[in-house]
């Protein structure tokens, strides 16, 4: 993993971007912050195979409460670039002591990878969050292996807040298979 110093020179280098990651630099991570708006599916039923509709709501100064059991997609303020290293996203210790999850399973990045994180934001309790607050921490480490192979999937260059786009797969095997083409 990389140090405050390791994060630095690999910025200089313009191995790693991250909006303002000089100034919000720890001693092994990069802060990032949460988006002034957040999405939850509109649909009783999520179906892996169809994209599943979404609402916005946007997060007011006020701040919003979140309500257990349901799923936000959030985004960090923070477009970020990475090369030659796999950043992990992790939530604040101090969310985590509320009881709330900034991301289920998908804390990896990838090689290559350009854009703003998507977050999956889950909470145990009625918990108000405001725009623009320290949600998170990305971490380096460095990638071992054959570095060329970069990241261009279905979620490159993503600004908002993103939903699953798993439905993308199951159309590819159709069209493999040849079945409906999409």
């Amino acid at each position: 993993m990389l140090s405050s110093k390791g994060l630095k020179e690999a910025i200089e280098r313009e191995e790693i971007y991250v909006d303002n990651g000089i100034d919000n630099l720890g001693e092994n991570y990069i802060d990032v912050t949460l988006g002034d708006m957040l999405k939850i599916y509109d649909t009783p039923v999520l179906d892996i195979k169809t994209p599943s509709p979404t609402k916005i709501i946007k997060i007011p100064e006020e701040g919003l409460i979140l309500e257990p059991n349901i799923l936000y997609l959030g985004r960090t303020n923070e477009y970020t670039k990475t090369y030659g290293y796999v950043p992990l996203l992790s939530g604040l210790p101090e969310l985590a002591s509320l009881g709330v999850e900034i991301h289920i399973t998908a804390g990896f990045g990838d090689n290559g990878f350009e854009g703003t994180w998507t977050l999956e934001i889950i909470c145990a309790n009625p918990t108000r969050v405001y725009p623009n607050i320290p949600v998170g921490r990305i971490y380096y480490y460095p990638l071992v292996g054959d570095s060329s192979i970069e990241y261009r999937g279905k979620y490159f260059g993503q600004i908002e807040a993103t939903e699953s786009r798993l439905s993308k797969e199951y159309s590819k095997k159709r069209v493999k298979e040849g079945g409906i083409k999409c």
